[in-house]
């Protein structure tokens, strides 16, 4: 899959069910959050509550908490939690319909701003910009070659100090399920049409902790912390991340 091809299904199904895309609980397809929107931003509130917490908890709480940024907002699910904890929050997503979405729904006035991102980098932004960098269940679905530079471009994006979380799925397990999605995408997305019925999909694409790990390092982020979550499903071994940008230090 190709930046345009990520681009093209993530705006398709932000046409056709968006929140169920980016909140798939089965009961919710076809259109399942109408009606139930005020529960479907309150799970963003929760799941923001919770990496708070657990940076507190794991010592890696940002110094400042001017700026955010949500990557892969979608509607604005987590961008509109983080608008509780920080001043400012940037969402940030590649499909139109999803930031269109996002913008409708705000309700943090200019503290948060909604941007459409179709690059392969965060080019949008300078070095240095942000105290906190949160994506939870979108590089998941992004092609590792493209998963490493946006990997990569937290790091840049981040202040020093500054920390980033996010989930990347590593593996799957050896049970049917499990060997089934180590199959090619383009296999499995005929499934994924005919189980769904739409013409756009969500691939999914997990990356091994190692690599992960040697892509932060290669940055220059310090990797404080990593434990399992299990937003992937039950036949993956899926990991929160927390890196933090080394302060400058004072020669």
């Amino acid at each position: 899959m190709k930046l345009d091809d990520l681009r093209r299904n993530w705006d398709g199904l932000g046409r056709v069910d968006p929140l169920w895309a980016i909140l798939a609980y089965p009961e919710r397809h076809r259109g399942g959050w109408e009606g139930h929107e005020d529960d479907f931003f309150a799970t963003g509130r929760q799941a923001v509550d919770e990496v708070m917490a657990m940076l507190d908890r794991v010592g890696a709480t940002p110094a400042s908490m001017d700026r955010a940024m949500d990557f892969g907002c979608g509607a604005g699910r987590l961008t509109q939690g983080l608008a509780g904890h920080l001043e400012r929050v940037d969402g940030v997503d590649i499909a139109s319909s999803m930031v269109e979405l996002a913008r409708r729904h705000n309700r943090a006035g200019d503290r948060v701003t909604y941007h459409l991102n179709e690059s392969s980098d965060l080019s949008l932004f300078a070095d240095d910009t942000f105290d906190l960098v949160l994506s939870i269940i979108v590089l998941q679905h992004i092609p590792n070659e493209l998963k490493t530079g946006y990997l990569e471009e937290f790091v840049r994006v981040l202040r020093p100090g500054g920390v980033a979380a996010f989930t990347v799925p590593s593996h799957g397990d050896w049970s049917v399920e499990g060997i089934v999605r180590r199959l090619p995408n383009s296999w499995q997305n005929v499934y994924r049409r005919r189980r769904y019925g739409y013409d756009d999909v969500m691939e999914f694409h997990p990356l091994k902790r190692s690599k992960v790990e040697a892509v932060l390092r290669a940055a220059g982020a310090e990797v404080v912390h990593v434990e399992r979550e299990f937003m992937a499903g039950p036949r993956y071994t899926s990991f929160m991340y927390v890196v933090r940008k080394p302060a400058v230090t004072e020669p």
